[in-house]
């Protein structure tokens, strides 16, 4: 309880809601939109360079990181083994 009354206290969480969903975003995986328009890249965009992010390398024995730099040293994707 705040001490305001029940009248003050619906207004005050309706104001505060407002601001909460003009403050919100939603976001696709590339950008996200906020409700005026204004736009930010997603931060939890996943980078579509990486190797393990363009070939499938399910059963490559190899960690995904050190198939991301062998591409990122040769400039080529290595080709899945197994």
């Amino acid at each position: 309880m705040t001490g305001y009354t029940a009248y003050c206290q619906s207004v005050h969480d309706e104001a505060l809601q407002g601001e909460i969903d003009a403050n919100t975003s939603v976001c696709d995986g590339t950008v996200c939109t906020y409700p005026n328009g204004a736009t930010i890249p997603d931060p939890n965009a996943v980078p579509v360079d990486r190797c393990t992010n363009q070939i499938d390398y399910a059963g490559d024995p190899r960690s995904n990181a050190e198939i991301n730099s062998i591409g990122a040293s040769t400039g080529q994707c290595p080709a899945p083994i197994g």
